[in-house]
């Protein structure tokens, strides 16, 4: 019988196994709780649906001086992260909450999530900080360097904690607000190769980059040194078939995190079995973005079931 971390492995390095592994995610609200409850909460989750992977949230957002809650003033940004080495509670909480998946959880696959250094500030900081990066680029280089260094420090020891994948939200590269107006030039220019640094000190894991947003341009993260691509392919680039044949990941989709929220379980089964078609299977089933957290369970439920039914 093929282990759930077995079946994760070799799906993504895009070789048939017994069928394909099968996983999904919410946000808890959990960024105010203790190690130990962000924990429960995924681990009840991942009991609940007999899931292949965790998928683990990190809400714990980058620590910044206290105080410090938008920027006002450029100079305000040297304050964030000004020594990459030195310890950060952030880590520190979601490094907890890594050790006790891996000891109550050791069949399944751990993938962590991190969010690009870019979106690491935002979401602790606010989009605002943007718009001082278009203005001052060696600003953007100088601050997104040094919570990178940050980033890919904890990246490197991920696998010293069993974990298995790590998933990295990428946003800035597409024509939604998500990427904050953001050109493919200051993309190419201080967004990705921020990314890219995170991406190579997490080197031996299954590496994820997840293309956000509508009308995304995958030729901007084709460099990305990752094996697997997770996008929401009802709204963005590339196809299923171009992902696979063109860039050489292996897609990680099948569920819309939108119009599922209505869905049925048969709606959910076509739509997961439609993707896995177009894979030839080889694919690792996933929604396509994070889930409303108040989705219908019998679409968890039809999701999981999406798997076990045989292609024809």
């Amino acid at each position: 019988m093929t282990s759930k971390r077995d079946r994760f492995l070799t799906a993504a390095r895009s070789e048939q196994t017994d069928r394909p592994p099968v996983g999904a995610w919410i946000h808890y609200g959990s960024s105010f709780w203790t190690p130990e409850q962000v924990a429960e909460a995924h681990l009840r989750f991942y009991r609940h649906y007999d899931w292949d992977y965790i998928k683990v949230m990190d809400d714990f957002r980058l620590e910044v001086p206290e105080g410090l809650t938008e920027v006002t003033d450029p100079e305000q940004l040297e304050q964030v992260v000004p020594d990459p080495a030195a310890p950060l509670a952030n880590f520190a909480r979601q490094t907890e909450v890594l050790r006790i998946l891996r000891a109550e959880a050791g069949e399944a696959a751990i993938i962590e999530t991190i969010f690009s250094p870019l979106q690491t500030l935002v979401r602790v900081l606010g989009a605002s900080v943007v718009e001082y990066f278009k203005a001052d680029p060696a600003l953007a280089h100088a601050t997104l360097g040094r919570v990178a260094a940050a980033l890919a420090r904890y990246a490197g020891n991920l696998a010293g904690l069993g974990v298995d994948g790590v998933f990295l939200a990428v946003n800035g590269a597409s024509q939604d607000a998500t990427s904050m107006g953001i050109s493919p030039r200051q993309f190419r220019d201080w967004v990705a190769p921020y990314d890219r640094q995170v991406f190579e000190a997490a080197q031996g894991l299954v590496r994820i980059a997840h293309l956000h947003g509508e009308g995304a341009d995958p030729e901007l993260i084709r460099d990305y040194p990752v094996e697997v691509l997770s996008w929401s392919d009802l709204v963005s680039a590339p196809t299923i078939a171009a992902a696979q044949e063109s860039f050489g990941w292996v897609p990680m989709l099948g569920l819309d995190e939108v119009n599922s929220l209505y869905w049925t379980p048969t709606q959910t089964r076509e739509a997961v079995l439609d993707a896995r078609r177009q894979a030839s299977d080889r694919i690792i089933v996933a929604p396509n973005c994070t889930l409303h957290s108040d989705g219908s369970p019998l679409v968890l439920a039809g999701l999981r079931q999406s798997v076990e039914v045989p292609l024809t």
